[in-house]
């Protein structure tokens, strides 16, 4: 059975209007088999006459529906564009996975297709806070993107097909609250912090280039702490936007625990590799991997590619001997330094050591209301 997860937030639909007609006939550039030909959306102008404004510039106004949890727009830059209200949100499949969001006008449900059945493979992005100089810091987390189109399927309470295309998706959540959950369920990861920070490098990829510009593995990101679901191990993600522009996560349990090169004026600090100290002659030539115990993303997943350890280890390699990072803050400088002490002595006291693939927890009979511990 595909498991899955969903918000839990209350929803109503929305009683203050009506879904809007559609006029012309649209067939689905990525699935014409399984939708049939319907409709795209166009509002009418509420006045007749051509003289005074353009039809395509009147809209109806649409306040959405009380308890909406965030929104998204369609056909963007188009007459057609259209801002859908989003309610309670649900992940479902394993082999394609898919948010299935309750809309804002009865029956009406949008689909959004993820790109792999990996949870842990999905980026949900965050922008700098510089990008919002006014708005605070944590407020970022509640315009979500992603790396990469993706394909939104919407339909109608009737059936028909609105929508279904791929897309730069963007939605923006009414709390930050809303966003950490969504993004947890997202990735089967909680989120625990953000960070924003101006430069991530290692020895490979070093902090400036031979002009002196600022370079490293990413530059003006947002660092995410995120806790595993099924092994509670903890990790670390950013965008490498000066290298190949995707995401890279690494698992707190590869470095040591002691944070070294610390230099709290500068907000910098370094994140050393287990058995990586040292200098090596030659980067390119010699450089030696080794094979570290890393806990697998998925239990199936582990299982196929190592039965022998089981549904909690996988060996990889990891070719960095460092990791150094500068915050842009000093409130979140000073947190990260918290919160690492209390992620890595977690994950090494753990151990690794998950739970059962699939499990249940029953309650006890002392609790059940109404019957006796001793009987039964």
């Amino acid at each position: 059975m595909a498991a899955s997860s969903s918000s839990g937030s209350s929803f109503t639909s929305s009683s203050l209007g009506r879904p809007p007609t559609y006029s012309r006939s649209y067939v689905s550039p990525v699935d014409s088999t399984w939708t049939q030909t319907s409709e795209i959306s166009t509002i009418s102008a509420t006045s007749t006459s051509e003289s005074v404004v353009p039809a395509a510039s009147l809209r109806p106004l649409d306040l959405g529906p009380p308890g909406y949890t965030a929104t998204i727009t369609l056909f963007q830059d188009t007459p057609d564009e259209r801002t859908v209200y989003l309610g309670p949100w649900e992940v479902v499949g394993s082999e394609q996975r898919r948010i299935r969001w309750q809309c804002s006008y009865q029956s009406e449900l949008l689909e959004h297709f993820l790109p792999s059945d990996t949870p842990s493979d999905v980026h949900p992005h965050t922008l700098h806070s510089r990008h919002r100089q006014f708005n605070d810091p944590p407020d970022m987390e509640r315009f979500l993107s992603f790396n990469e189109p993706h394909r939104i399927r919407y339909t109608s309470g009737e059936g028909i097909c609105i929508h279904d295309q791929y897309i730069p998706v963007r939605y923006e959540f009414t709390t930050v609250e809303a966003s950490i959950q969504f993004q947890g369920d997202l990735r089967r990861k909680d989120l625990v912090d953000f960070y924003d920070v101006d430069v991530v490098w290692s020895n490979l990829q070093s902090r400036t280039d031979s002009f002196g510009k600022v370079k490293g593995i990413g530059a003006i990101q947002r660092l995410k702490l995120w806790r595993d679901r099924y092994t509670t191990f903890h990790s670390l993600s950013v965008l490498a936007n000066k290298t190949d522009n995707q995401y890279r996560e690494y698992d707190i349990h590869h470095f040591d625990g002691e944070l070294r090169n610390r230099d709290d004026r500068a907000k910098t600090l370094r994140l050393n590799v287990h058995g990586r100290r040292g200098s090596v002659p030659d980067e390119t030539s010699s450089r030696r991997t080794f094979r570290i115990r890393q806990r697998v993303r998925s239990a199936g997943q582990a299982s196929a590619a190592s039965p022998e350890l089981g549904p909690s280890y996988a060996t990889t390699t990891l070719d960095i001997r460092y990791l150094s990072i500068q915050f842009t803050h000093k409130r979140d400088y000073k947190r990260f330094i918290e919160t690492w002490a209390f992620a890595h002595s977690s994950d090494r006291e753990f151990n690794g050591v998950p739970f059962p693939p699939n499990h249940f927890e029953l309650p006890s009979p002392e609790i059940q209301p109404g019957r006796d511990a001793d009987t039964g």
